[in-house]
């Protein structure tokens, strides 16, 4: 253990109900006496209130309380990675409340070594460089009020912009799921009109209110129900040999739940089910000639038409 993080630990020990001794502390951490007094200097030029009794010991003032943010080096690290997650995103209102959060936190740590190593972590934790200082920001719906809905199980209202008009219509969901895609997030919930289980963009959610109606959360799919869910009666079994390179992307990344894979000489080969050819196809364009369709034949033909256009596009 560091200095910076017995430092943190004796704040603790000192607001327990007892007192403690110099040497029970020394004990405690396993360090010399000299140590300890060296710690509690520290205390006293950050003004903490720590108070001595003769016979008695130290602790904390009575009626003073540290701030709860009291975190190790590499727990504040952790929380930083996310905090640079979340300031990456294209998400406008996601930004202000990293920063706000960030703020705060530094507000509360109690040695300058800490406010340095959160400072140099901020300045040098770039989680994706492109989408920081090149994407623009937007406003990307209303994740608080649908986040509190998902946990407290109440339906939601909103106007959804229609992908292929722009036209907005009035939704009410249950809302189960937010997930993260690359660019944005997306809301996967029970639609109540329409009787099915859909997915909702955040940045085409409009007046997004949290209604009085409760729904039962006993019945509700699990996480990967919700995610790799298909509609069986379009669902298509899809065939893909893939480089041997980039079978580990591949794997991590597909839309779908692989039923399969099996190890050949020109690579592996996963098969799984899919409702949507469309986007597949798309898709699958990311990983270049790294990937051979074997079937379907629909996808085949797509992917050669899409090949097609792109060439007239040249």
């Amino acid at each position: 253990m560091n200095s910076t993080e017995r430092r943190l630990n004796l704040l603790l020990l000192l607001q327990s109900n007892r007192k403690w001794t110099v040497d029970d502390m020394a004990e405690h951490f396993g360090v010399s006496r000299r140590t300890i007094f060296r710690d509690l200097a520290s205390f006293s030029e950050i003004n903490l209130p720590v108070t001595y009794e003769k016979d008695a010991g130290y602790n904390m003032m009575k009626g003073y309380s540290i701030p709860p943010i009291m975190f190790s080096p590499k727990e504040l690290a952790i929380i930083q990675i996310g905090l640079s997650f979340v300031d990456s995103q294209v998400d406008e209102t996601l930004v202000k409340d990293s920063r706000a959060v960030q703020t705060k936190i530094d507000s509360v740590l109690p040695t300058e070594e800490l406010k340095n190593l959160m400072a140099d972590l901020g300045r040098k934790t770039i989680v994706d460089p492109y989408k920081m200082y090149a994407a623009e920001k937007r406003k990307g719906g209303d994740w608080f009020t649908l986040a509190n809905s998902i946990s407290q199980y109440f339906e939601v209202s909103f106007t959804y912009a229609s992908l292929k008009d722009g036209a907005a219509e009035k939704r009410s969901v249950r809302p189960y799921l937010l997930v993260y895609y690359t660019d944005h997030w997306t809301l996967i919930g029970y639609d109540v009109n329409r009787k099915d289980i859909r997915s909702f963009r955040l940045d085409r959610m409009k007046k997004v209110e949290m209604t009085a109606t409760k729904f039962s959360g006993n019945n509700i799919p699990g996480v990967k129900s919700l995610l790799f869910r298909v509609k069986e009666e379009a669902a298509t079994e899809v065939v893909i040999r893939v480089s041997a390179e980039e079978a580990g992307r591949f794997r991590g990344s597909v839309p779908a739940q692989i039923e399969s894979e099996e190890e050949t000489a020109e690579g592996l080969v996963f098969r799984f089910r899919f409702d949507n050819l469309d986007y597949i196809n798309k898709w699958l364009f990311t990983f270049h000639n790294e990937v051979k369709v074997i079937k379907p034949k629909t996808l085949i033909e797509k992917r050669i038409l899409l090949i097609q256009e792109m060439l007239r596009g040249i």
